[in-house]
């Protein structure tokens, strides 16, 4: 009976902590399968090989896929990917490596951007997205 009481409350207590700042939990199992996360994929792809103007042109390329879903869907999720993709939209291609290791909104937003468009692998999963 004890048991189960702590491991309840450990499991309230569990869910109530994540992020704060409307990324979502890397734990987070629904993923969106949009065309605005296909090319947040392509981006993120683009800017792993070290290509930032292909990496800009993909998320130019999102930014009016992920305005019309979050026309279409008034969630703070929805909100989020699209200032996230804005963001990298406005990014000059020049800027992306310092602001990948100074800028905390680039950190923000590639938090957003990867939880809501790259699968998390499973163990035994075939190998993905690099990061």
């Amino acid at each position: 009976m004890v048991r189960t009481v702590v491991a309840l409350l450990l499991a309230v207590l569990v869910a109530g902590c994540g992020p704060s700042d409307g990324a979502p939990d890397s734990t987070d199992e629904t993923r969106d399968d949009t065309s605005a996360c296909d090319e947040v994929r392509a981006g993120i792809d683009a800017f792993n090989q070290g290509d930032y103007v292909e990496t800009q042109v993909h998320f130019r390329r999102a930014l009016p896929l992920a305005s019309d879903a979050a026309d279409d869907d008034s969630s703070r999720r929805a909100s989020d990917l699209l200032e996230a993709v804005k963001y990298y939209a406005d990014l000059d291609p020049d800027d992306y490596p310092e602001s990948a290791r100074s800028s905390a909104d680039f950190q923000k937003y590639k938090r957003i951007t990867l939880g809501q468009c790259v699968p998390v692998e499973q163990p035994g999963d075939e190998p993905g997205t690099e990061v």
